[in-house]
């Protein structure tokens, strides 16, 4: 699996819709930005150490639950 910070726009729900939007989405945006704007300064080169032990979490909150990287 690749991780594409560059892709096209996608207008998904995750934050609600119209009259039902989040109202904490855009200051949730700005701190997953601000997070990988770190990462990325902090840990510039990284790979996945063994990418068939990720495993990633079902329901509501969805991503992956272990993620082993390699660092440097």
């Amino acid at each position: 699996a690749d991780v594409r910070i560059d892709r096209e726009v996608n207008r998904h729900a995750a934050f609600g819709l119209g009259i039902h939007r989040c109202v904490g989405s855009h200051l949730a945006r700005m701190e997953l930005r601000t997070a990988l704007d770190v990462w990325l300064q902090r840990i510039p080169t990284f790979t996945l150490a063994d990418p068939d032990a990720v495993t990633w979490a079902t329901g509501q909150v969805r991503g992956p639950r272990t993620l082993p990287l390699r660092i440097g």
